[in-house]
Order: C-alpha cells, then sequence, then structure tokens
C-alpha cells in the first residue's frame, strides 16, 4: 500500500544535498570543545526510543547512537582521543538556547527541523521521518480525529504538535481545543484522567510512551497522520565545518549498515521482555531515506 507521506519525503531528503551556510563564527564548535577541554552531547531524558537514560551519565536511543561516531570524529578533529565527553539533559525550551551560546555542541534528540527552528540552529540530513499523530481512551469509543472536534487535546508545550494540530485542523474544516503539558508524563497524566479527549505527539514516542505502561490496551493511537516530521541532529547555526563533518558521519552510517542496526535495534525489537516492538516492518519513507543516502 502507497504510503500517504511519501510525496511530502522529497523535501526532506533535499537536505542530503543541501550545502553547509559559509558564515564564520568567532568562535567554531570545534575551537570550544578545544578550549573547553570536553564534547558536551545535548540529549532529552523523555524521548524514547531517541534519548532516555537509565542513569545520567550513559544516555541511549537510536539517536545517541547516531552521535556516537559524530564523538569520535570531533575527538580525532580536536587531536584527542580520550577527549572526554558529558552528557547534558537538556528541555524543549531550553535547547536551542544551549546550543547557540555553546553550551552544548549537539542535540541529540529529537529533534523536528522545521522553518522557524532552521532561523536558529542547524539541522543535519534526516535520521528519521515520523509523523504527528493522536492517542486516545479506548473507552472513549473515539476512532477517527473527526469525533474529537470540540474537544481538548493536549500536546507538550514548544513542540510542533500545535501548529501539526492547527494546520490540519483548517485544512479539515475542523475545530478544537488546545491544552498545553510541561512533559510527556503530565500530557499523558491528562488523557488518563479525562481531562483532555486526545494526546498528540510524535507517533514513535507516544507508541513508546504508551508501551510502557501497565494498562497499555487501553488507548489507542489513531491512524491519521497530522504531519510530517523530519527528525535530525542539531547543531550550531552557521558552523559549516561541523555541519560537514555531522553529515559525512551519517552518510557513512547508513553506507556502512551500522544506521541499519541500529534501526532495527530500537524500533523492530521489544523494548523489554514480552513487549511488543515500535514496528513490524520498515515504514517506506525509512527505506527511502536510507536507499537515497546509499546512493549519493
Amino acid at each position: 500500500m502507497k504510503t500517504p507521506f511519501l510525496g511530502l519525503l522529497p523535501a526532506a531528503l533535499a537536505l542530503l544535498a543541501v550545502a553547509m551556510p559559509q558564515e564564520v563564527l568567532a568562535q567554531a564548535t570545534l575551537e570550544k570543545i578545544k578550549s573547553r577541554g570536553q564534547i558536551n552531547v545535548g540529549y532529552r531524558a523523555l524521548a524514547a526510543p531517541f534519548s532516555y537514560h537509565q542513569t545520567p551519565e550513559k544516555p541511549m536511543g537510536y539517536s545517541i547512537e547516531f552521535c556516537k561516531p559524530m564523538i569520535e570524529r570531533l575527538r580525532q578533529a580536536a587531536g584527542n582521543k580520550n577527549l572526554p565527553v558529558r552528557y547534558i539533559e537538556t528541555e524543549l525550551d531550553v535547547r536551542v538556547r544551549l546550543l547557540a551560546e555553546g553550551s552544548v555542541d549537539l542535540l541529540c534528540e529529537n529533534v523536528t527541523d522545521t522553518p522557524e527552528r532552521r532561523a536558529r540552529m542547524e539541522f543535519s540530513t534526516p535520521i528519521f521521518v515520523d509523523a504527528v499523530q493522536v492517542a486516545v481512551r479506548n473507552k472513549d469509543m473515539i476512532s477517527t480525529l473527526e469525533q474529537l472536534k470540540g474537544k481538548s487535546i493536549v500536546g507538550i508545550d514548544g513542540s510542533t504538535v500545535v501548529p501539526a494540530l492547527d494546520r490540519y485542523a483548517q485544512s479539515h474544516s475542523l475545530t478544537w481545543q488546545h491544552a498545553k503539558a510541561v512533559n510527556p508524563d503530565a500530557a499523558l497524566g491528562q488523557l488518563q484522567l479525562g481531562w483532555a479527549a486526545g494526546y498528540a505527539r510524535d507517533g514513535v514516542m507516544l507508541a513508546a510512551q504508551l508501551a510502557s505502561l501497565p494498562d497499555a490496551g487501553n488507548y489507542t493511537i489513531l491512524p491519521e497522520r497530522l504531519s510530517v516530521e523530519t527528525i535530525a541532529i542539531g547543531y550550531r547555526k552557521g558552523d559549516a565545518a561541523m555541519g560537514a563533518l555531522v553529515n559525512a558521519s551519517i552518510k557513512e552510517s547508513m553506507r556502512s549498515g551500522a544506521a541499519q542496526r541500529w534501526y532495527e535495534q530500537w524500533f523492530l525489537k521489544p523494548a523489554k521482555p514480552g513487549g511488543k516492538p515500535l514496528f513490524t516492518a520498515m515504514p517506506a519513507e525509512m527505506k527511502t531515506l536510507f536507499d537515497a543516502a546509499k546512493a549519493n
């Protein structure tokens, strides 16, 4: 069956061929790393399967895997193979500022590439393609977005959810109320208590969050997709050298088959014994993304 978002994918794939900006910063990321004597990597603790932690010193996830070879390339470029790495937990409302001021060198999480964010930071070539979806309680007997008309849908404050809800509502002549939560747990809590009729988030993370619940079978993710979400690695605005290093690392990871193994680990295998994988097969968008990277 043809995937509806394949028509939107070329715009995301075009990033594979876009040249990096040519602006020269007063102090590029590599120079900051050398003077600091440490590589700082930003991640989010509640963004499984892209990034999360069991201990803050050892975050894990699909995006973290992509950043590990980037760290090795940065060590080589800095001339210090033992350069220490510090993982810094970030939040939606501060991560761009931390990147811009040089407190973190890479954002290795579920960063969605948007025109608004591009004005303040740079994005790598895509590492994943997702879509905003909505979860509902089974007992509310809601099976389509149309049935949420006039009801409240909660999303995480500062995410791309609210714009996606607005665009979808306008194009489908729908109206609904917006509710905002400070983090995924708070958003899920509103759905669980019935304060919101729906909970909107990037589909993969929504599935991972629900799968962790003891009563996961009481919730359903509606099939409609509100938007395409191109996930990438974030780095400092205008740093062409960093962009070249990051994108070369991603391309090599995809060409070598390493990215395929990471994908299988985080999306095709159960996160816990007896659990269910997020996907049973690679979606067409991701296969197209991997094939394009190998061909260029």
